[in-house]
């Protein structure tokens, strides 16, 4: 049997796959943040263990199934999360998150000194303060970085902790600022500009490569061939589990809204904004992404309800034509009431939130959201939100399709499972863009990009 795992920023999720690709257990948990702030997002790793650990037990318990039986673990991961061990894998760091922007100088600093040539050799199109580079810089600086210290990445440690050597795959290691996609290694300028060796990163294996568990560190229980496989960035495993290929796009409703494309066989940039990165067995992946997604819509629930209820809030949002007395709302400000225009009714902002978030996307994608999309598959929490689906589909001009595979399908695939693509789009999974309510929205999406963005020239050479 298989066991993946989705290591995501909210939630830790694991489904246990039989040998013909059912799925025949399932469990979620949630991340046990110590610290989370608009800046600040840190993790024990000994919790993050536990949690991952107890997750485990509970896809066991309902598949009626023991730890010896698993003869792969497959972990697919939310990207940028490390923390720093010693030369025995023991954490003398928390874990710091992806959300966790407290590396802002060291960020500018690396920037200068990288320039252009970042976005060429690592996918990501600047040196941004949550990068890997910039905070394991930021580490050194305020608690030192010895030489038989290492950066583990999230799925790096929790292997540790199963009885793998320390290594990183390729599609993850491409999202951490270090790594050259080109020269397929480490990347020798990001190595110089921190002061941090290769051998403190980890080798570097191929998305989908099963890694063996040593004797001497594996966990009592499991068997003794025990092997584990890292499946790349979470949204890289869900758009395998989905079928992403040329215009069949994918956007995923999480903490953070993520917009990704197949790009083709030729290696990018393909755009001044997008990151860009190796997709597994075949060509390239290009993402766009804004930090809050759900959060902000969750922010927004609790400000105007005082308390989390999605479905509620839609149901309240739907009551909403919009129209010129209708409010705007910016996801770059939430956490105060200025994220909207002006101040109405309770259904007239929460209905501006939905569609703040969906202006939002596709500002952020750009020309690549319509241009490149016959259609656009939704993952993610808020996929389960039919009036928002509705609301993007009208917003990007493009039929969305609810997905009924996820990263789990994903991860199990690249550990070796066949499983069939879902190609049925019944009309209840199906959301078609609707004529008159997308001359309306275009309308109010051009108002909006005054209001809050600058233009974007998108793609290259545009």
């Amino acid at each position: 049997m298989i066991l993946a795992a989705d290591l995501g920023s909210t939630n830790l999720k694991a489904a246990l796959f039989a040998e013909d690709g059912r799925r025949i257990g399932e469990a979620s948990r949630p991340l046990p943040y110590e610290i989370q702030t608009a800046s600040r997002a840190e993790l024990s790793p000994e919790a993050v263990a536990s949690c991952f650990f107890e997750v485990v037990n509970d896809v066991l318990t309902a598949a009626g199934a023991t730890s010896d039986k698993i003869r792969r673990f497959s972990l697919t991961s939310q990207a940028q999360t490390f923390c720093i061990c010693d030369q025995k894998g023991r954490p003398v760091s928390p874990f710091l998150g992806w959300t966790d922007l407290r590396a802002e100088t060291e960020a500018a600093e690396l920037q200068k000194r990288l320039g252009d040539r970042f976005h060429q050799h690592t996918g990501s199109q600047k040196v941004r303060p949550g990068l890997m580079l910039s905070k394991v810089l930021w580490w050194k600086k305020q608690h030192g970085f010895p030489g038989d210290h290492r950066m583990v990445s999230l799925p790096s440690y929790l292997a540790l902790q199963l009885g793998a050597a320390h290594v990183i795959e390729s599609n993850l290691a491409a999202m951490s600022g270090f790594y050259s996609i080109s020269d397929k290694c480490w990347w020798a300028e990001a190595l110089e500009a921190t002061g941090i060796s290769a051998a403190q990163l980890g080798d570097v294996v191929e998305t989908g490569q099963a890694v063996p568990t040593r004797s001497e560190s594996r966990l009592r229980g499991y068997s003794e061939s025990l092997e584990i496989v890292f499946a790349g960035n979470d949204h890289t495993a869900g758009a395998l589990g989905c079928g992403c290929r040329k215009g069949r796009s994918v956007l995923t409703l999480g903490t953070a809204g993520v917009f990704y494309r197949w790009a083709g066989r030729e290696p990018g940039p393909f755009s001044a904004r997008g990151l860009w990165g190796p997709y597994p067995g075949d060509g390239y992946y290009e993402l766009f992404h804004i930090p809050h997604a759900c959060s902000a819509l969750d922010w927004a629930d609790t400000y105007l309800f005082g308390h989390v209820d999605s479905q509620r809030f839609v149901e309240s949002a739907c009551l909403i034509e919009a129209g010129a007395d209708t409010p705007f709302f910016d996801p770059d400000a939430w956490g105060s009431d200025t994220a909207w225009s002006f101040q109405t009714r309770i259904e007239e902002m929460a209905y501006a939130t939905l569609e703040g978030i969906a202006f939002a996307l596709r500002e952020c994608a750009g020309e690549a959201s319509g241009a490149k999309a016959d259609e656009i598959l939704i993952l993610g929490g808020g996929s389960r939100l039919d009036f928002w689906i509705q609301l993007l589909a009208n917003v990007f001009r493009c039929p969305f399709i609810r997905s009924t595979q996820d990263g789990l399908d994903g991860a199990a695939m690249l550990a070796g499972l066949d499983l069939p693509a879902d190609e049925s789009q019944p009309a209840s999974r199906r959301f078609l863009p609707q004529p008159s309510r997308v001359v309306e929205l275009e309308n109010r999406y051009q108002l909006w990009l005054r209001n809050y963005r600058e233009p974007n020239p998108n793609i290259l050479g545009a």
